[in-house]
């Protein structure tokens, strides 16, 4: 890698900072495609940094598409050129079409309100039955295609976080107006699965009803390991890519 350095005075956070140096060392062609990044160790004591420093910064790039953790093995480059909504990194549908794709979301806020929820999203945020949260249901354009149409289920504090915040405006990101407000997401738990499309869904999505969609049912949380939001996602895959990558099992042995 180069020898740049950190501009301790700069205002911009450190890994910030790295990371563009680490995303200039790849667009340069010092690292391709399947190369391994310097370890966490070399990144400390080549820039000066701790290790909580860089390990933002490799989640920065993972989030933006540019590398792949694995466990035990290190920061691997990727395909910039990939596309879809990739399951397995904790950036969102929007993060994913909008900062790594180039292309444009659009989004339409139906729905905003304060209601009890149901057994699966209450259990899973580890609400008592009955207690109240802040539900959102958005429908959303991709390149002016209805691509998908999701319901959020957030812990009640969350509710003062969104009303006012750009998640009500066409362009606004969810994941980046929480994250800003201390609920970044930490790790998620993702799954997929075939569905005919409901007839509420259907209509919504402009598709004739039973059609299949896929649903991407998740819950975040935190670096406390604590829940914050449960969602359901109903997606056109005539529409939006859904991305699933895999890797060899480790050699446990």
């Amino acid at each position: 890698m180069t020898a740049d350095t950190i501009d301790r005075q700069s205002p911009e956070p450190f890994y910030l900072q790295l990371s563009r140096l680490v995303e200039r060392a790849i667009d340069a062609g010092e690292f391709t495609v399947g190369d391994r990044l310097p370890g966490e160790s070399e990144l400390c004591r080549r820039y000066d940094l701790a290790r909580s420093t860089v390990r933002e910064m490799l989640r920065n790039l993972e989030e933006r598409g540019r590398i792949k953790l694995v466990p035990r093995r290190g920061a691997y480059v990727i395909d910039p050129d990939r596309s879809g909504w990739v399951l397995q990194v904790t950036a969102g549908f929007f993060e994913g079409e909008v900062d790594h794709n180039k292309r444009k979301v659009e989004t339409v806020v139906l729905e905003a309100k304060r209601c009890a929820f149901p057994e699966a999203p209450a259990a899973a945020l580890g609400l008592q039955p009955g207690q109240e949260g802040f539900l959102l249901k958005r429908l959303r354009r991709l390149d002016g295609e209805l691509a998908l149409y999701s319901e959020n289920f957030l812990l009640p504090e969350l509710e003062n976080v969104v009303r006012g915040s750009e998640v009500m405006e066409p362009h606004g990101s969810l994941n980046r107006v929480l994250s800003a407000a201390g609920y970044g997401i930490f790790g998620a738990r993702r799954s997929v699965e075939a569905v005919p499309a409901p007839p509420a869904v259907a209509k919504r999505l402009e598709v004739p009803a039973g059609s299949p969609l896929l649903l991407v049912t998740s819950v975040s949380w935190g670096r406390d390991q604590q829940p914050f939001d449960f969602y359901t996602s109903w997606v056109r895959t005539d529409v939006v890519k859904i991305t699933v990558e895999a890797q060899a099992a480790l050699d446990e042995s």
